[in-house]
């Protein structure tokens, strides 16, 4: 017995009828989709253990690599000054030397 194929107007049908399970899910799909950005990162087993071991110490991986962030990103502004701040010495060097 071979099975009938479903026609476009039944597939709509079925999709009309969605679960309550589906529909949340599709909201939670669409809503972290919108306010959320995901990277992923992979560690060889053989090459990167210590990192492993490391990171699987800490109690929360996410605050851990946040404040690692956040930190870097602290120094690096204190490091560099603004574009602003080097394009003005670079004018005061040039009207010194006029």
């Amino acid at each position: 017995m071979s099975k009938k194929r479903k026609t476009s107007l039944e597939i709509v049908k079925m999709s009309e009828k969605k679960s309550s399970y589906e529909k949340k899910l599709e909201y939670n799909n669409a809503y972290n989709r919108e306010k959320y950005r995901s990277f992923s990162i992979r560690f060889n087993i053989q090459n990167e253990d210590e990192i492993i071991k490391w990171l699987e110490k800490q109690p929360s991986i996410k605050k851990y690599l946040t404040d690692l962030i956040m930190s870097d990103m602290k120094k690096t502004k204190e490091e560099k000054p603004s574009k602003k701040k080097e394009e003005k010495k670079e004018k005061k060097k040039k009207k010194k030397s006029k």
